[in-house]
């Protein structure tokens, strides 16, 4: 019997039980209930190799966050049912290590300072480019 082979053969499965749960931790959950943004970000973020889900309000973004868990999650802010921050909130609450960027148009220091106090780990403003998205999704996936 040729032990090597089989010692290359565990390596090979390892390696791919590695690479696999990285492309399996590349999920992304946008919450917002603007269409357009959605289309828009999620075209981006799938360019970098994520499988995006989304989610229209915010009842609806806790129901597919807990069901998902995703690597990443954008959060509006401005949103029918709870409000992003509500939201936020809750996602901290049950998972205090979620990351979690705030998204919205309304980036008053008010809204900037209560993203914060709720646990965002980053807030974007809209309209956003697609240089600062990569650049966010570069720093969390280093981290």
């Amino acid at each position: 019997m040729d032990l090597n082979f089989i010692i290359k053969n565990e390596e090979k499965k390892a390696s791919f039980t590695q690479e696999a749960a990285k492309l399996f931790a590349k999920t992304v959950l946008i919450i917002d209930d603007s269409k357009l943004n959605q289309h828009l970000l999620g075209t981006l973020l799938q360019a970098f190799g994520y499988k995006v889900f989304y989610a229209d309000d915010g009842e609806q973004g806790l129901t597919k966050f807990d069901a998902i868990r995703p690597s990443i999650t954008f959060l509006d802010i401005v949103m029918p049912q709870k409000t992003g921050l509500q939201v936020l909130s809750e996602i901290k609450l049950r998972y205090p290590k979620a990351i979690v960027i705030m998204v919205s148009s309304f980036s008053s220091k008010q809204n900037i300072h209560e993203a914060k106090k709720c646990g965002a780990d980053w807030f974007l403003k809209k309209p956003f480019s697609k240089d600062k998205i990569q650049e966010i999704v570069k720093a969390i996936e280093i981290k």
